[in-house]
C-alpha cells in the first residue's frame, strides 16, 4: 500500500457532528477532499445544509443530517438514516460541544449538566449507536474531538475542562475495549483555534496578548490545520494506533 493509499479515505462513510461550521466543518471538508462520503450533522439546519454544500461544490459527496447530540433517541435516528442513505458508518468524528465561561460558584446545576451532556455523554452515545455496526464488519475508526484544557486547569472553565479530561478518558477505554474487533478509537485535541469564540476574545488587547504569551507558536491555529491529522487518525495509515490524545497546540501543553 502507497503512503497515498494509506491516508485515503475513498469508499468511506464519515459521520461528523458538530459539522455546521467552525471545527466541525474544516473537518467535514477535509473528509470529503479525502474522498469520504460525509454526513454533517448538526441541529443547526442551514449553517450544516452549507457545510454539505461546500463539500460537494469542492467535488465530494456530502448529505445533511439534522441532529441535537443532547438528544439520545435522535443519535439512534441519525445513525440509521445515515446508514440506510449511505451506507454502513466507518467512521466517527464526534466534534460536537459548548463552552461556558463562568465562576465554579456561581455555575448552575443545568449549565454544568448541559456541558456534561454536550460535550462528553454524547460522545459516549454516539460511539455506542456506531459500534455494533463496525463490530460487526471487523473495523471502525472513532475520532473524539478533545481540547489541550482537559489537561489544563483553567480558571472559569471547570465544567469544559472536565468534560474535555472525560473524553480522553472515553478514548482510552473504548480504545482497549474495542481493539480486538479493529475498530480504533484516538483523540485529536486542538489548542486555541481562531473560531468565532477566540476571535471574540482576541478582540481585546490584553486577553490577546495573554494569549498568545502561552503559546510557544505565538498564534492561534486555523480550523483547516487540524484536518490531516484527523484524516489520519481515520485512515488505514494509523491502523496499529489506538487510545491516544494528540495535541496540536502550537506547543502549549508541552511548555507546562
Amino acid at each position: 500500500m502507497t503512503s497515498g493509499e494509506a491516508l485515503s479515505l475513498a469508499g468511506r462513510v464519515a459521520l461528523v457532528t458538530g459539522a455546521s461550521r467552525g471545527l466541525g466543518r474544516a473537518l467535514a471538508l477535509a473528509f470529503g477532499a479525502a474522498g469520504a462520503t460525509v454526513a454533517c450533522a448538526a441541529r443547526s439546519g442551514d449553517q450544516v445544509e452549507e457545510t454539505a454544500a461546500r463539500v460537494r461544490e469542492a467535488g465530494g459527496q456530502a448529505r445533511a443530517v439534522p441532529l441535537d447530540v443532547t438528544r439520545g433517541e435522535q443519535i439512534v435516528t441519525a445513525v440509521a438514516a445515515v446508514t440506510q442513505a449511505l451506507g454502513p458508518i466507518d467512521i466517527l468524528v464526534n466534534n460536537a460541544g459548548m463552552v461556558i465561561e463562568k465562576k465554579t460558584v456561581e455555575m448552575t446545576d443545568d449549565e454544568w449538566e448541559g456541558m456534561l451532556s454536550t460535550n462528553l455523554t454524547s460522545m459516549f452515545r454516539c460511539c455506542r449507536a456506531v459500534a455494533p455496526s463496525m463490530i460487526a464488519r471487523g473495523r471502525g475508526k472513532i475520532v473524539n474531538i478533545g481540547s489541550m484544557w482537559g489537561r489544563l486547569g483553567v480558571p472559569r472553565h471547570a465544567a469544559y475542562c472536565v468534560s474535555k479530561a472525560g473524553v480522553d478518558a472515553l478514548t482510552r477505554c473504548l480504545a482497549i475495549e474495542w481493539a480486538r474487533h479493529n475498530i480504533q478509537v484516538n483523540c485529536l485535541a486542538p489548542g486555541y483555534l481562531a473560531t468565532d469564540f477566540s476571535r471574540d476574545k482576541m478582540a481585546e488587547p490584553r486577553i490577546r496578548d495573554l494569549i498568545l504569551s502561552k503559546i510557544p507558536a505565538r498564534r492561534l491555529a486555523e480550523p483547516d490545520e487540524m484536518g490531516p491529522l484527523a484524516v489520519y487518525l481515520a485512515s488505514p495509515a494509523s491502523d496499529f494506533m489506538t487510545g491516544q490524545t494528540v495535541y496540536i497546540d502550537g506547543g502549549e501543553t508541552a511548555s507546562w
